[in-house]
């Protein structure tokens, strides 16, 4: 039964170790602990890479698997996490791409009260200084959107309308109690949140027979469904443009498919039946092992399942959501590789590789976010069996240590707090595959232990992660490239068991070598005489205004700004898409206004990260409070998105201007 123990020990323990072992970051790293980093490893590794097998991956540049978005990597953060504010800390988060932050963090949103930022007692614990505009504060500075998990456990729909009403809508129209932590004396403020979940594995609330989740409500899928429904309108009457999600099971793990007196049909089913129609994605958890039972090669082999996961859910939207269905995006809020008590496993290049694998197979399979668990966690004493990859004597579900030691009387300690675990470095790397606005495109590998994903970046280059899963060989890589011509040299960035952090080369663009258990990017730029880099012609034109359908627009004037316009998914009579804005001038532009003209009438119904109107074909999008600056050289933090109505054709826009001024269009 998959996270029955999971969100006990996260409820608990973890908020134990925030709250009870502030010390522990006097401990230091035993020794041996990496091993694999000794000379004697390096070694070790040097005379399994002696020879290397070979490997054919091909990458068809021209077949898209979707864009990513700006919501499309996240991190799991917790209110009881006594490094959550630390400098280092988000600025490790910065340095690694991640642009969305899930909070108050798991188990702990069933129990978690905004307004006075405490828990309910004895049911967990809120770090004093980790309010929800400090929360926000760190956010807003690594350029990074939240995901709010709203009180259903011990919340009311009116509780999370206020808190929508505190976030998003400024000191207008705000009635409910002022927040009373320090710091807390505003009335409101215009973050723009858009996406809230209602509750976290709610599943797990004795419903089932595992309680691993606090729940004054009725222990059934129905009461649960019936409110989502009044959590859904209580929140969307205070800001109809905001995102709302319900929690679903994992297609095939635990309780999925499971019925009783409690819930006589499958959860899903009655979740879905009830609540389709006043939501907006539909939220998944997915860890694949549990704990005692770990096996790196089975780690390894388990992001096979996700396409038919991602297939399963859609069939379920498609079945009970009827023409709603095709609107609902999917979030993986929660994943890591063991559903409780992590162990040495987690802190190993074997949970890096199945990290990196993990997000491009839910991406590529058109999930719209995945949130990794999490930021900081701590040290824990499971699975340290000889049968898995290392040598460390714990584990730590964190992407960066807490500087905690084990419960244990003998006290494993980690490295001191901020000290990047493995599991950060897939984060880095996964930021230099791709990025907002760049498109994930078809890759294939002709050997089972070597896979490849690919992006084809908004700039031109294309950016292929090869993950060698392989724990002794190494393989020569011959690529082969379609719809893409690159030059003869790439830049080649490197992470593997030996590694200390991510190293980079200059290498050839059609073969590269790589080693046993290691991430590997290689990064091509366009060749001459090939696929042109996207950059947009300079040929003028007008101010945009309508243009009937099949009309070629002409590319505008490049200015001091570029606009990368993206569908990210479409469907029969709907579609979604996002702008990323670059300000290509040497000035910061404080402030921003986008003015463009849809080709073929379509509407937009829902936007995101702006504020905007329509008036026939032309649409004006503004900034939020948030979003307002773009640095020289730089694009918007958050970037704008918008599902839409569309019908005989859903032509992309190509002229825009912001602030009065054209703007080039990246291609």
């Amino acid at each position: 039964m998959r996270s029955v123990t999971r969100k006990f020990i996260g409820l608990f323990v973890s908020s134990r170790q925030a709250k009870w072992l502030p010390g522990a970051a006097v401990c230091c790293l035993l020794i041996g602990c990496i091993v694999a980093l000794s000379p004697l490893g390096q070694a070790m590794a040097s005379m399994r890479t002696a020879s290397a097998m070979s490997a054919q991956v091909t990458v068809n540049a021209g077949q898209s698997l979707g864009t990513l978005t700006g919501a499309s990597k996240g991190l799991n953060t917790a209110v009881w996490d006594g490094n959550l504010l630390d400098s280092a800390a988000s600025s490790a988060v910065k340095n690694a791409g991640i642009r969305t932050l899930r909070y108050p963090g798991g188990s702990t949103s069933n129990v978690y009260h905004w307004q006075s930022n405490t828990t309910v007692s004895g049911q967990g614990y809120a770090n004093p200084n980790n309010t929800f505009d400090a929360f926000m504060n760190m956010a807003q500075s690594v350029g990074a959107q939240p995901i709010i998990t709203a009180d259903y456990g011990a919340g009311t729909p009116q509780e999370a309308a206020d808190w929508v009403q505190y976030a998003n809508k400024g000191g207008s129209g705000y009635t409910g109690p002022v927040p009373t932590y320090t710091g807390g004396s505003s009335t409101g403020h215009t973050y723009g949140i858009k996406y809230w979940e209602i509750g976290n594995e709610i599943y797990g609330d004795g419903t089932y027979g595992a309680s691993w989740e606090f729940n004054n409500n009725a222990h059934t899928s129905a009461t649960y469904a019936s409110n989502v429904v009044s959590y859904s309108q209580a929140m969307k009457a205070v800001d109809p443009t905001i995102k709302i999600g319900a929690v679903l099971t994992t297609p095939g793990n635990w309780p999925d498919s499971v019925t009783n007196s409690a819930s006589p049909q499958p959860w899903n089913t009655t979740v879905l039946s009830t609540a389709c129609s006043s939501i907006d994605f539909a939220i998944v958890h997915w860890y694949p092992q549990n704990p005692g039972n770990e096996s790196d090669a089975t780690l390894l082999s388990a992001s096979a399942q996700i396409a038919g996961m991602v297939s399963t859910l859609r069939s379920e939207l498609n079945q009970y959501c009827g023409a709603h269905a095709s609107a609902i995006q999917i979030f993986v809020t929660e994943t890591n590789s063991v559903s409780s008590n992590p162990g040495k496993q987690t802190v190993s290049v074997v949970n890096v590789l199945f990290e990196a694998d993990n997000y491009m197979n839910w991406l590529e399979n058109g999930v719209t976010n995945v949130d990794w668990w999490t930021l900081h966690n701590g040290a824990t004493a499971g699975n340290t069996s000889s049968s898995l990859y290392g040598n460390a004597q714990y584990g730590d579900y964190g992407v960066l240590s807490n500087g905690s030691c084990t419960s244990s009387t003998s006290g494993i300690c980690e490295p001191a707090a901020n000290t990047p675990f493995p599991a950060y470095y897939g984060l880095q790397m996964l930021n230099y595959l791709g990025q907002a606005g760049d498109t994930m495109v078809s890759s294939s590998s002709n050997q089972s232990l070597v896979v490849a994903h690919a992006v084809k970046q908004a700039n031109g280059n294309l950016a292929v992660l090869l993950i060698n899963k392989d724990p002794n060989n190494s393989y020569t890589v011959s690529l082969g490239l379609s719809s893409y011509n690159g030059a003869s040299t790439a830049t080649v960035y490197s992470y593997g068991e030996t590694s200390s952090a991510i190293t980079s080369a200059s290498g050839s663009s059609s073969s590269v070598t790589i080693a046993p258990y290691s991430l590997t990017t290689v990064i091509l730029q366009p060749g001459t005489g090939g696929t042109p880099t996207p950059t947009p012609t300079t040929t003028s034109t007008p101010t945009p205004t309508p243009t009937p359908p099949n009309t070629p627009t002409p590319t505008p004037t490049s200015g001091s700004c570029k606009v990368a316009y993206t569908v990210t998914n479409q469907w029969t009579g709907g579609f979604g898409a996002t702008f990323t804005i670059t300000n290509t001038s040497s000035t910061p532009i404080n402030g921003w206004s986008l003015q463009f003209a849809f080709p073929n009438g379509q509407k937009i119904t829902q936007l995101w990260n702006g504020n905007y109107t329509q008036s026939g074909a032309n649409v004006t999008i503004t900034n939020l409070s948030y979003n307002g600056s773009i640095p020289a050289g730089g694009t918007v933090s958050s970037e704008p998105g918008f599902n839409g109505s569309w019908s005989g054709a859903n032509t992309s826009p190509t002229s825009f201007t912001l602030n009065g001024s054209p703007c080039s269009v990246a291609g």
